[in-house]
């Protein structure tokens, strides 16, 4: 337990240490709802193991009584290493990106939401944060099977939730079908090191035509996202039955495009191809936070070593998979 002053008033906050991609967080709320969230969603440390100074980044939450409403409003904004966002009318978040620190306000009728805080707000934060601690988050789903770690990059609407559910359903475990962590297998100052894979316990997304390759879908209803799209946010394990991983080692980089004709076509591409490709995507950072940009662009050049394929199709998820399946058995 920990103490902090806010304004006149001081709150007994509940600390404990989590881990991201392999990264030690110090997480603390005066809210038992909240602390307990974060223990479901982050993996733990050994306490024993791990001072507090060691933690990479703090994240504090103070859950209080208020009347205002506690409406969907989510917005983010960002100067320098300066970031705010909110997720409801009646709460905030404030980034300071060079410390590492977030600080969060927020009603106690949201602490007792944890379907948003699982799918919504965690992973936001997580994502802002990730950078600063040496974590390059990919727009890419992965997947595991075997010593085989296999990312499914490509454009919004390619297709990488459908396919990752697809693969799932094929025995592959889910890592992630959207947002994917990599970080240095080793010390992260060792060029030589390879690269990880890292995932969190969100929900997959799908959109609502995937019920027609899903049937299990229809047992849901489409909800609106966090971006503001609607969509079916369910458990993989509850609605399809498929297991899941928390880290992989990436030895396959699969990009997806939609193709005009009927079929699927899997080619191998550089492994320069793959990596401009995921490179591009990544936010730039100046200023204070430029070697943080640096070392995601410097993890990403580190999947060299990958297997790299561009996959081209127009033809039903199930299909895709069986194609995708068959070329990466080849390579066992």
């Amino acid at each position: 337990m920990s103490s902090v002053v806010i304004g006149e008033t001081t709150l007994t906050l509940c600390a404990q240490r989590l881990l991201f991609a392999g990264r030690p967080i110090l997480f603390r709320t005066n809210a038992p709802k909240i602390a307990r969230y974060a223990r479901d969603f982050f993996a733990q440390t050994d306490d024993s193991n791990l001072p507090s100074a060691q933690a990479l980044a703090t994240i504090t939450i103070y859950a209080r009584e208020t009347d205002e409403p506690c409406e969907s409003a989510p917005s983010f904004r960002g100067r320098g290493h300066f970031a705010a966002g909110r997720f409801t009318l009646a709460d905030s978040f404030w980034f300071n990106l060079r410390t590492r620190e977030v600080h969060g306000t927020c009603p106690l009728s949201l602490a007792d939401d944890r379907m948003r805080w699982r799918a919504h707000i965690f992973p936001a934060l997580l994502g802002i944060l990730s950078a600063t601690i040496d974590v390059a988050p990919v727009h890419a789903a992965c997947l595991a099977r075997g010593k085989h770690g296999l990312l499914l990059a490509g454009q919004s609407g390619a297709g990488k939730s459908t396919l990752t559910v697809a693969m799932a359903k094929r025995g592959y475990a889910l890592l992630s079908d959207d947002w994917t962590y990599l970080s240095a297998t080793g010390a992260r100052t060792n060029k030589e090191e390879g690269v990880e894979a890292w995932g969190i316990p969100v929900p997959v997304k799908l959109l609502p035509d995937a019920s027609r390759f899903f049937p299990e879908l229809l047992d849901y209803l489409p909800q609106q996202s966090l971006n503001g799209e609607i969509a079916y946010e369910v458990s993989p394990g509850q609605c399809f039955g498929v297991s899941r991983v928390l880290r992989c080692p990436v030895t396959v980089v699969a990009l997806l495009e939609r193709r005009k004709k009927p079929g699927s076509r899997i080619v191998p591409i550089t492994a320069n191809e793959a990596i401009h490709h995921l490179a591009r995507e990544v936010e730039p950072l100046g200023g204070s936070l430029a070697r943080c940009y640096e070392m995601q662009i410097d993890l990403i050049r580190r999947l060299g070593n990958a297997s790299c394929y561009r996959v081209s199709f127009n033809n039903p998820p199930d299909n895709v998979a069986e194609v995708l399946d068959d070329t990466l058995t080849n390579l066992s």
